[in-house]
């Protein structure tokens, strides 16, 4: 009886399930792991682990910050990330909240970030972006579109695909991505990360501060925990990319009518 419980199970899940990982899933699940931020405790804290696993991170950083605050990382600090192999993205200019601001500063939100960035970091750092407060409407995506090639969003609503991205939900200006706080432990993040090799789906990875909490938020992970979570991410068979990485190769996969 057990083993035709079992039996009846598996069909249960090939025939409920199947369907999403077969038209849903890329041709291989992935992985990212990003940064907003640019906090100090981020190369303090967290680029020895990502040293650790060999784990490349995306750096969502907002320019302004840079050599201004002694809890935002430096130039120097944030080339160390560079030099490693790490991407550099922009994170704005000033961290404003873009949806609120006059067309004219949003505009230079923007531009000026990727200047900034690239005029430090070389050509290759500012192709992503990650609206600040994850808040975005139609006029900033427009604006966005003119200058990045993607953009990091929020979409997690509960449902079984919210916060992984899919080549069926796929739009490279609203990727989705599971956001880790004070409160995430460890085994969620497992449980993140076998969803995505189950389904093939990408899964993005949002930290901001590590070990320390400066800004005084929720959203700070603690160095141990962080560990667990990039050795799973090591151990899990996932390609592991940056966001620059797994957008080109999620891309030509996509199903959907992306936006012109």
């Amino acid at each position: 009886m057990r083993k035709l419980f079992v039996l009846l199970t598996s069909v249960f899940l090939v025939l409920t399930l199947g369907g999403f990982t077969g038209d849903a899933g890329f041709s291989r699940g992935m992985v990212s792991v990003t940064f907003d931020d640019g906090w100090a405790s981020q190369h303090r804290n967290a680029l020895p682990i990502l040293d650790k696993y060999g784990i490349p991170a995306t750096m969502y950083i907002h320019s302004g910050a840079i050599d201004e605050q002694p809890t935002y990382m430096t130039q120097e600090q944030i080339q160390d990330f560079a030099d490693r192999g790490h991407e550099i993205a922009s994170h704005s200019v000033t961290h404003a909240h873009l949806r609120e601001v006059p067309a004219g500063q949003l505009d230079a939100e923007l531009r000026e970030s990727q200047a900034t960035l690239r005029q430090l970091f070389g050509p290759a750092a500012a192709t992503s972006f990650a609206s600040p407060y994850a808040e975005y409407n139609d006029a900033t995506l427009a604006a966005i579109r003119q200058v990045y090639s993607n953009q990091r969003a929020y979409d997690d609503d509960g449902t079984d695909d919210s916060g992984f991205n899919t080549r069926l939900n796929y739009d490279p200006y609203n990727l989705r991505v599971k956001f880790v706080d004070a409160t995430t432990t460890t085994a969620t993040v497992q449980g993140w990360i076998n969803s995505a090799k189950f389904y093939n789906s990408w899964l993005i990875l949002g930290y901001h501060e590590v070990g320390e909490n400066i800004g005084g938020g929720v959203y700070t992970t603690d160095t141990a925990v962080l560990d667990a979570a990039m050795k799973a991410v090591r151990d899990s068979g996932l390609g592991i990319v940056t966001v620059a990485d797994g957008a080109a190769e999620a891309l030509p996969q996509a199903s959907v009518n992306l936006p012109g």
